[in-house]
């Protein structure tokens, strides 16, 4: 029995192109989705469905603008405040989870000053429903993409993500262009190293090239692969060698194969998790506001759903990797730090929820 999980998953939907990619799609199937379920919201309570188009834009518009300023200025504000224009560089990555709360609660502020019999808390009762299931679709795109990883772990769910390696043998190769694919299996001739307490995990790694045994391509794959493990930004997160390997070559049909020895690390996958989580949550409003429709007191379910988000944002933090280097001189991380205003917040509405219900 393994004791983790080889994610080899591609952050493309098709492997070996570069778009589309799984991320948006799965960003957009939160707005889509969401959409169907406060249409229907709408027409149970007699809200005019003319109303909804508008609502669209305003959800759409606070959660793009309010995810990337809360990274620009949460996580790396000196880098932005230099050189604000790259604010405008979405393509680069780069959103906060708390940042687009902040925006969709100011864009709900926004939407309800207009809108008779839509105050700000029966709206935003009804949207955290829709927010919840977006979460859970934006945390499966970070797991496709294999971002946001988690803390090293010997446990049965462990992940070893392999995104950074296939992006490492693609360099190598990119003069010759002719990688194909590779496989990762468990060394069963070697034990576990465990290095500064992390565990570190016997693997053989095949690397499939198209054409005949080269030995100069051989000579290559191994003096690189062992520079990059151990010496680049990312991926001396996932894999490591403690001595360069000259692989093994054969033949395969069409391919040549170079194998060599590797060790991967197992990591929490705080992505699934949360996505986890976040869709349980979406379906327990969901089930709450179907018990009472109508007469959902104002402020129940987002108090709720702050309350039961960031209280879980703020514990799975303990099991990520910061995202940002001045994070690891923090007690806690910037992440844990924003999930405690939204906690009392929380908590502020709902009690206010209650003690309205209460009078009525």
């Amino acid at each position: 029995m393994f004791s983790y999980i080889i994610w080899t998953a591609t952050p493309e939907i098709i492997p070996g192109t570069t778009f589309p990619v799984w991320y948006g799609p799965l960003f957009a199937s939160g707005f889509v989705v969401g959409y169907m379920i406060i249409a229907r919201i709408f027409k149970l309570e007699g809200k005019s469905e003319k109303d909804l188009d508008t609502l669209l834009m305003y959800m759409v518009g606070a959660t793009v603008l309010g995810a990337r300023l809360g990274h620009c200025f949460f996580y790396e504000p000196a880098e932005y405040l230099a050189n604000p224009i790259k604010i405008l560089y979405v393509w680069e990555g780069g959103l906060a989870s708390h940042g687009a709360t902040i925006g969709i609660l100011l864009g709900l502020y926004l939407y309800s000053r207009k809108r008779a019999g839509q105050n700000f808390l029966w709206v935003t009762d009804r949207i955290v429903i829709v927010v919840a299931f977006g979460g859970a679709m934006i945390r499966m795109g970070n797991l496709m993409n294999h971002e946001i990883i988690g803390k090293p772990a010997d446990e049965i769910q462990s992940f070893i993500f392999t995104n950074s390696l296939r992006s490492t043998l693609q360099h190598i190769d990119s003069k010759q262009n002719s990688f194909s694919h590779f496989s990762l299996e468990a060394d069963k001739t070697k034990k576990d190293t465990i290095v500064k307490k992390i565990i570190h995990k016997p693997m053989v790694l095949k690397v499939y090239y198209k054409g005949t045994p080269d030995a100069e391509r051989s000579s290559l794959l191994g003096g690189e692969l062992y520079h990059y493990i151990n010496n680049s930004a990312e991926l001396p997160k996932h894999f490591r060698q403690f001595r360069a390997e000259m692989p093994k070559s054969s033949q395969a049909g069409i391919y040549q194969v170079l194998e060599t020895k590797i060790y991967g690390i197992p990591r929490h996958p705080a992505q699934l998790y949360e996505a986890i989580s976040t869709f349980m949550l979406f379906l327990f409003l969901y089930f709450l506001y179907h018990l009472q429709k109508e007469k959902t007191p104002n402020g129940q379910l987002l108090g709720l759903f702050l309350i039961i988000l960031f209280i879980l944002r703020f514990l799975y933090e303990f099991l990520k990797e910061n995202q940002v280097a001045f994070e690891n001189e923090l007690s806690y991380n910037m992440g844990q730090i924003l999930s405690i205003p939204g906690i009392i917040f929380g908590i502020l509405v709902l009690g206010y929820s209650f003690i309205s219900k209460k009078a009525k």
